[in-house]
């Protein structure tokens, strides 16, 4: 972890996808850094302008920028996010495999996207390497 927060450019790659779950009808976008691939910041839209949800998502894309340019790992904070069981299952039917789970809220939604659009860009890196 970084103490230093490292200052983005002022124009950086963009993606936006729906965030499906929840039935909230909420998008987020993630601002790109160049050359990595890793994400530096993160915007949610979809709800009431001025609504109190639009001021507590707005919190939680500042709270979650700041962790990641200070470094914070993306693995650590979706480690750090409530998880519930992806669905009605008996534990005969799993064979000994751990039960899966599911986040339990959109935030840990949207940091289990972050981690898979991290990992698409490291596995383009890679294969643009020859790796």
């Amino acid at each position: 972890m970084n103490a230093t927060r490292s200052r983005l450019p002022d124009r950086r790659p963009t993606i936006t996808a729906p965030l499906d779950s929840f039935g909230t009808g909420l998008s987020v976008s993630a601002g790109i850094e160049l050359g990595t691939g890793q994400v530096k910041e993160v915007f949610f839209a979809g709800t009431k302008g001025g609504s109190a949800m639009d001021a507590l998502l707005g919190d939680i894309g500042v709270v979650i920028s700041v962790a990641l340019q200070h470094g914070v790992p993306i693995e650590a904070l979706a480690r750090s996010m409530g998880r519930v069981p992806a669905g009605p299952l008996d534990p005969e039917d799993l064979g000994g495999q751990p039960l899966p789970t599911v986040p339990a809220s959109p935030v840990g939604a949207t940091l289990d996207w972050i981690m898979a659009v991290e990992r698409e860009a490291d596995a383009g890196t890679r294969a643009a390497a020859g790796e």
